[in-house]
């Protein structure tokens, strides 16, 4: 980082600066992203010096990508249901399709049509566990409250220290025309406060409402990524998160995405939020419950005005997504 000064550019105008001094290399590991605020040169009556005006980044290369296959094996440990086993979870990933709906949803109708297709009850069905050297893959049915089928598959690996990959798929049937979030939820057990993420923040942030989330690396406590709406509902959310870190004293887990996801962490779950009627109805959890988001639906406006944009909505078809779980030391 570092000063520099603009030409006075006038209304309408344009210039073209020259920034000094050279990028680090690029990392196969990592990203690397330019970020330039604006600030004023001087005091006005209105703001101080280097009060900041505007910002602006710039991703310089893309996501990395995922390791290959090697030294991956199949021997995950699962339950006599085909659930994941793991030490800091309180429950096992399983497929999330539904929001505790917002405003936006109810006044928009959204809300009422996902209770129709009872989105927010899923039951699962185990189908089969097939075991090979290199991963287990998992498939079930996932069956709605009111009958709708939804197949899904996960495939398990086990990697160097620990680590635990999984690979999703979804076939989201074509009667479900318009869902609120497609992804993976799962409970961390009691403790794990700490929270670190590289993703946009540091406030809350959704596909279609996320310019104002800066990308970076942001440290918070899973308590204070609850936004208090007076009326709860989904909240809490950051756009385009690479990693996430939650930590306890003892232990800590970080979650790699495959690409930018949507995620959130909160000690609160969908149904609670869905069901209080007031901010102080509702009562934190000592988990943590943790969604990712292979897609999430755009909020919209619809309380106010129109709905979200065409490309934030969901659609029938097939999702794919990945993570990897890491067990690490406590908290830093």
């Amino acid at each position: 980082g570092g000063d520099l000064p603009l030409p006075a550019i006038g209304p309408g105008e344009q210039a073209a600066v020259a920034i000094p001094g050279s990028l680090p290399p690029s990392s196969a590991a990592g990203q690397r992203i330019l970020t330039i605020r604006f600030l004023l040169g001087e005091a006005t009556a209105w703001a101080p010096v280097a009060h900041e005006m505007g910002w602006s980044q710039l991703v310089l290369d893309p996501h990395p990508t995922a390791s290959s296959s090697d030294g991956w094996a199949g021997d995950v440990a699962l339950d006599d249901e085909g659930c994941l086993l793991h030490p800091s979870f309180a429950a096992s990933p399983a497929l999330s399709v539904w929001r505790a709906p917002t405003d936006n949803d109810r006044i928009g109708g959204m809300a009422e049509r996902w209770a129709a297709w009872g989105l927010s009850a899923l039951r699962r069905s185990l189908d089969t566990v097939e075991r090979a050297a290199n991963a287990t893959t998992v498939r079930v049915t996932w069956t709605t409250a009111a009958g709708i089928a939804i197949p899904h598959v996960q495939r398990y690996a086990t990697g160097a220290n620990g680590r635990i990959r999984v690979e999703e798929t979804v076939e989201v049937p074509n009667i479900l025309g318009d869902l609120p979030r497609i992804g993976t939820v799962l409970e961390l057990a009691p403790g794990f406060e700490d929270v670190e993420w590289f993703g946009r923040g540091p406030h809350e942030t959704y596909p279609d409402r996320r310019r104002g989330g800066r990308l970076g690396r942001w440290h918070s406590t899973v308590t204070n990524l609850l936004t208090p709406y007076v009326k709860p509902q989904e909240n809490g959310g950051r756009a385009d998160v690479r990693w996430i870190r939650l930590g306890s004293p003892s232990a800590a887990v970080r979650i790699d995405l495959d690409e930018p996801r949507q995620v959130s962490a909160l000690h609160v779950r969908a149904a609670d939020l869905a069901t209080a009627t007031h901010d102080v109805e509702v009562r934190p959890r000592s988990e943590t419950i943790v969604h990712l988001d292979a897609a999430h639906r755009g909020l919209g406006t619809a309380s106010c005005g129109p709905d979200t944009l065409p490309e934030y909505v969901l659609r029938p078809g097939r999702y794919s997504w990945a993570w990897t779980v890491t067990t690490e030391p406590g908290a830093r």
